[in-house]
């Protein structure tokens, strides 16, 4: 049996990676970590321990190793930015007690964790990104509002580093360079945010798993709708509530060579943003390497375990293509969940199902 230790085990992502390691039905002892006390008892795992930040390296570490020793752990997948980055660096000085995992170079997560420094790499690579300007001064933010807007659209001004790393989120639509200074300023973001053009097009995204380069399985979604949209200034959440899985040649083309100009050899997995242009061209936002989305368990009820592959993957050091190429998962797929509700798969045609009253017919 591989026992697999799951940090932040409480939190979305890490619960729905491990739905998706017990969808598969093979003997596999899950453990979990979280720092957070109240997330505990969230935890999908055989057992859960509460250790210490990340940011606290040497306790940190210290607590890792503990239970490596106590509950002989093969393999750990860590499933937040922070502790992505603490993994791969304490893979790096061999101090992971034994653990394997698979994660990408740790100077290739300095890219994807820095969202102007990915846009520069991808811009230098031909791959279409939106317009962007670190924003160090007011001066800058003039010359946003100049260079970026197009008639009465909004400037996006967000933060250009990842959760827990830099100023991460953040993100607001200002159609004044008041606005937009006093909302740096707010999060005492000079140098750590940027501004970019408005995108008004399809928001996508598009997830990986590579094997030293090789590709071994993808799948690409729409998001159409946001759980507590009302929240954000934006309408837009980092949760979505209904997305549906896409099969977009072009999207899936333009993902990859992203991944490749960050990752000459990618390993481990990988996951692309767009957003559609005025002509809803796809552009690439930002790349997220070393861990899954937190929906990730949309992928694999739609046919593709990618936690799964990742598991395997670190215990094995490799994978090989499937003998057909690279799966890839199918379109017309949706996943609808909300606050305490769902989330349910649901397939185009399941919609109708369900009678309408009171609606014109078209």
């Amino acid at each position: 049996m591989t026992t697999v230790l799951v940090t932040g085990a409480g939190g979305p992502l890490g619960v729905n990676f491990c739905r998706s390691m017990r969808a598969s039905g093979l003997p596999i002892r899950l453990v979990g970590t979280d720092a957070n006390r109240y997330h505990l008892p969230l935890s999908l795992c055989d057992q859960t321990y509460r250790i210490p930040l990340a940011k606290d390296r040497a306790a940190y570490q210290r607590a890792l190793a503990e239970i490596a020793a106590l509950e002989k752990i093969d393999v750990i997948i860590p499933t937040h930015p922070v502790e992505v980055r603490a993994i791969a660096e304490l893979r790096d000085e061999g101090r992971l007690a034994g653990m394997k995992t698979a994660l990408p170079r740790t100077e290739v997560l300095d890219i994807s964790d820095d969202k102007a420094k990915t846009q520069r790499i991808l811009q230098d690579a031909g791959i279409a990104v939106p317009r962007t300007l670190v924003l160090h001064t007011l001066h800058d933010v003039e010359r946003a509002f100049d260079e970026l807007r197009h008639g009465d659209e909004p400037v996006w001004v967000r933060g250009s580093g990842a959760p827990g790393l830099g100023i991460g989120g953040a993100a607001l639509p200002c159609r004044s360079v008041q606005v937009a200074a006093a909302w740096i300023e707010h999060y005492r973001g000079w140098g750590g945010m940027a501004a970019s053009e408005y995108l008004p097009g399809d928001n996508l995204s598009w997830m990986a798993l590579f094997s030293h380069s090789q590709l071994i399985a993808s799948g690409a979604r729409e998001r159409l709708e946001y759980v507590l949209p009302h929240v954000s200034p934006s309408g837009i959440t980092g949760a979505p509530a209904v997305s549906r899985t896409i099969r977009n040649p072009q999207l899936e083309a333009i993902a990859q060579a992203a991944v490749r100009a960050i990752d000459v050899d990618p390993h481990g997995v990988y996951f692309v943003d767009f957003k559609g242009n005025r002509d809803n061209q796809p552009m690439v936002t930002e790349i997220n390497g070393g861990r899954c989305g937190t929906t990730i368990h949309f992928y694999t009820e739609a046919g593709c375990n990618f936690p799964l592959g990742l598991v395997q993957l670190a215990e094995h050091g490799s994978l090989a293509v499937p003998a057909g190429g690279a799966q890839v998962v199918s379109g017309g797929q949706y996943w609808v969940r909300t606050l305490d509700c769902g989330p349910a798969l649901v397939r185009e045609a399941d919609f109708d199902r369900y009678p309408c009253a009171g609606l014109e017919t078209l």
